[in-house]
């Protein structure tokens, strides 16, 4: 098929892509949202779906699917994604013409690391799913390497004809199309041009551009073209990570634990609500009596009906406020 016209291939027949989230914190819907926006670059119609109440028997009639699903605690599923996953374990061998990948989010700083990512990865391929691109597993900084993942597998994806099949030899013409459709709008010099003021002309230029982060990917290719030197700042990413690790495997958890602050230490800051994943943290006014939503000066309450004792309040705690203690 080199002969293939790719915009009639990219434009013409099915062109669907679906998108899965398995989502706990939000990471992973941003994704799968910024990825819907890239699609029609490569002539795919993107649709996202949020695992959560996801039929898995439609799944055996789409023929280009990326999963993107963050894991929770040690190795579990999402909360949106729990029931879907048990659903796809016995739904047997329906997907016959579907070409899928996996992009996994996780933590290294867990023994289980990205293992929900995992775990669909081969139930899909168990399910009679194609892998079509190899999974990805990110740890915390995911940006990076899951923009490459996407610039791996959506080519590939676009070059799934009507029937499934993936046509390997028209890749290197679809990046090309994907490429020529993209538009680079010049930025406009601010200035007095026929009788319009400067401060007129910079009323038409936006100040919020679509893709934002398209200058920081220029930068980063310059400097990935060179050779830098380790800074000090990458060898404390690698000792935070080990730390973290020590930390969190130092103390108790599980839905037998509870975290408690320390009201005489606590000072406000709402690092611990920041990094909460349940909603579990409320900020009280310093006289304890009334909650409210205003952050200043006020004390942190932990909400025992929805705390399940992972920890990361404590890890966060600036000032050790925070500690683990049984229910029982």
């Amino acid at each position: 098929m080199s002969d293939t016209d790719i915009t009639k291939f990219a434009t013409e027949g099915n062109r669907d892509l679906h998108i899965l989230f398995g989502s706990q914190s939000g990471n992973s819907e941003g994704l799968a949202e910024k990825w819907q926006k890239e699609a029609p670059r490569y002539g795919l119609n993107p649709t996202v779906h949020d695992m959560d109440g996801f039929d898995i028997k439609s799944m055996s009639e789409m023929t280009r699917v990326m999963i993107v699903c963050s894991t929770w605690g040690e190795g579990e599923m999402p909360d949106n994604a729990e029931e879907l996953y048990q659903e796809a374990l016995d739904a047997g061998s329906i997907l016959s013409k579907t070409n899928f990948s996996v992009c996994s989010l996780g933590d290294t700083g867990y023994d289980l690391f990205c293992q929900s990512g995992k775990d669909w990865d081969k139930t899909l391929q168990d399910m009679g799913g194609a892998r079509i691109y190899d999974r990805v597993d990110c740890d915390v900084d995911y940006e990076m390497p899951a923009e490459e993942w996407m610039n791996g597998v959506m080519p590939k994806l676009a070059c799934v004809g009507d029937d499934g099949n993936f046509v390997p030899e028209l890749e290197e013409k679809m990046v090309a199309y994907a490429s020529g459709v993209e538009i680079d709008e010049p930025e406009e010099e601010v200035e007095a041009v026929g009788g319009t003021t400067a401060y007129q002309a910079m009323a038409t230029v936006p100040l919020f551009f679509k893709k934002p982060n398209k200058w920081l990917k220029r930068v980063k290719g310059v400097l990935a073209e060179d050779e830098l030197p380790t800074t000090g700042i990458e060898k404390a990413k690698e000792m935070f990570k080990e730390l973290r690790k020590v930390t969190l495997k130092s103390l108790p958890q599980g839905r037998d634990y509870i975290a408690l602050v320390d009201n005489e230490k606590c000072i406000g800051c709402t690092q611990c609500v920041y990094y909460c994943n349940f909603a579990s943290i409320d900020m009280i006014s310093w006289d304890l009596n009334a909650r409210t939503s205003q952050f200043e000066s006020k004390k942190a309450l932990i909400l025992d009906d929805t705390c399940v004792g992972c920890t990361l309040c404590a890890f966060a705690c600036p000032v050790e406020a925070i500690t683990m203690e049984s229910k029982v």
